[in-house]
């Protein structure tokens, strides 16, 4: 090797040990950044057009120093909002950026509230930063809010110092036990783009400082369709996540001054699907078991007649009502929440490369059947 290329050579070993030794070039200690927990994204309705944002900043002296521990109140002492208006969402936070001596961080947000006449006009435009910054966290919740998202980030709940703190143990305890769909920023991109079934989002109402878990608001494609109620939204995740769902109260004979109150757990559930010219036909039998919450008449539990009554009738109300839930889909929303599409593109791809599901959907014929066991009537008294 000649005296040039060992030159050259030897400042190219000298370069790289430098920018080794000198750690994350573009390191920013965290005492210089102002983290953000959560997003609100509204329409403003003081500049037409415009994006108004909204974070919300935790202040962790207040915290500490409140005395009241993670369960008090005084949310409003412990946290700040702040509001900023642009053309586009990067605009807006650029905007408040400029309100701020330190920079903002968003590693740490964990609810994107968005405003309901902004999902109703469409969201992909709106998510678009989340999904190329960096910093965003795939596994936050992207929230609709009745109204407008930022009066989720300015509730003060009485139970929790920081309002994102209350909502993200409600999503939690929620999607633990069934009833609340784990819907995060990542789920809602994938079902998003994949062509075979619409994504929905958790809705929440906020009543002053009384927030709300109230179902799942509905796309088509990006825009906000309609919504549905608690218990649709939890026959849409038995179909569809296979969860839990809630309890279910139904009437015993069909007396509605008799009912009789079930828990409700998932065990399996089977998918059939053929096709009539062309047409898919859909059988979905769902296999759930519960225990005996309640009841306001008086019978023998020990008699097995009255348990295979009781197991019918529960039969009986799931499927009436989730084929109720089946119609409005089909023929008011247009919109496939449960996700039949996906599995008929995975087990049937010649027949789905055939088919416009998007029109086909509400001209399939589908039906969802159930199995009941009772398991635990509790205890009687004699």
């Amino acid at each position: 090797m000649n005296k040039p290329w060992r030159a050259v050579r030897l400042v190219v070993l000298l370069s790289v040990a430098v920018l080794l030794s000198a750690g994350c070039w573009d390191r920013r200690e965290i005492e210089e950044r102002t983290s953000v927990v959560a997003i609100a994204i509204d329409k403003s309705n003081e500049q037409p057009g415009m994006i108004l944002l909204t974070v919300q900043i935790p202040i962790p002296i207040r915290i500490a120093g409140s005395g009241l521990g993670s369960g008090g109140g005084g949310g409003k002492q412990a946290v700040k909002t702040m509001s900023a208006t642009g053309v586009t969402v990067v605009d807006a936070f650029q905007n408040l950026q400029k309100r701020l001596n330190q920079e903002l961080f968003y590693g740490h947000t964990r609810i994107i509230a968005i405003g309901e006449e902004v999902a109703k006009a469409g969201i992909s435009q709106i998510l678009d930063p989340f999904r190329r910054d960096p910093q965003i966290r795939r596994l936050l919740w992207p929230i609709v809010v009745q109204g407008e998202g930022r009066k989720l980030l300015t509730a003060t709940p009485a139970l929790e110092q920081i309002p994102t703190v209350f909502i993200m143990t409600l999503i939690e305890n929620g999607a633990r036990s069934g009833r609340i769909p784990d819907i995060n920023l990542g789920d809602f991109y994938i079902d998003l783009t994949t062509g075979s079934r619409e994504p929905y989002l958790n809705y929440v109402q906020v009543n002053k400082d009384d927030i709300k878990w109230s179902g799942v608001a509905l796309f088509l494609d990006d825009r906000m369709i309609g919504t549905l109620d608690e218990r649709e939204t939890w026959r849409v995740m038995r179909v569809r996540e296979k969860k839990d769902g809630g309890s279910i109260a139904f009437p015993y004979k069909g007396n509605p001054a008799h009912l009789a109150t079930i828990n409700t757990e998932f065990v399996r559930s089977s998918k059939k699907v053929t096709f009539q010219n062309g047409n898919p036909v859909v059988r979905i039998t769902i296999k759930i078991e519960g225990n005996l919450l309640e009841k306001t008449f008086q019978a023998d539990l020990k008699d097995p007649q009255t348990i295979r009554q009781i197991e019918q009738d529960a039969v009986r109300y799931l499927e009436e009502n989730t084929a109720k839930l089946v119609h409005k889909l089909q023929k008011q929303y247009k919109t496939d929440a449960l996700g039949i599409g996906s599995y008929i593109k995975a087990y049937h791809p010649t027949e789905w490369n055939r088919m416009d599901w998007k029109k086909q959907f509400s001209e399939a014929d589908i039906h969802i059947g159930y199995i009941v066991k009772l398991r635990n009537t509790g205890m009687e008294l004699h």
